[in-house]
């Protein structure tokens, strides 16, 4: 009886942690910015609505802005750099699909776009 019990245990703590050991990139950081002619401002706009619709749908949880940033020098071409990570509850098809409509989105020349995976957000 003890033996089942310990197995009990020990399979439903490894139940609760494995997600959190599965998903390796649960998060994304997002460039955008001019290549010297200028920016793109429509596809900005869209990276912000896909970004803001993830926030509101708890897509997202940690949303953090880089650039532009109070007291920090705010580059001429404009653009934005950020991180979003995805929240505690949201499954990595959510995520997953999440990534895929901002890699969708695709600006006019001049104006670079990236999208990165990443482990987590940091603090800059």
């Amino acid at each position: 009886m003890k033996k089942f019990t310990c197995f009990m245990i020990v399979g439903a703590v490894l139940s609760i942690t494995a997600p959190a050991f599965a998903d390796e990139n649960r998060a994304v950081n997002i460039s955008i910015g001019s290549i010297g002619g200028p920016l793109d401002n429509a596809a900005l706009q869209t990276i912000r609505q896909v970004i803001g619709f993830a926030v509101g749908t708890s897509t997202v949880d940690k949303f953090i802005v880089y650039s532009p940033r109070a007291g920090s020098p705010i580059p001429i071409e404009g653009g934005l750099s950020a991180c979003a990570e995805a929240g505690f509850g949201t499954s990595n098809t959510t995520f997953n699909a999440f990534i895929q409509e901002l890699r969708s989105i695709k600006p006019k020349s001049g104006t670079f776009y990236n999208v990165e995976l990443t482990a987590s957000c940091k603090q800059r």
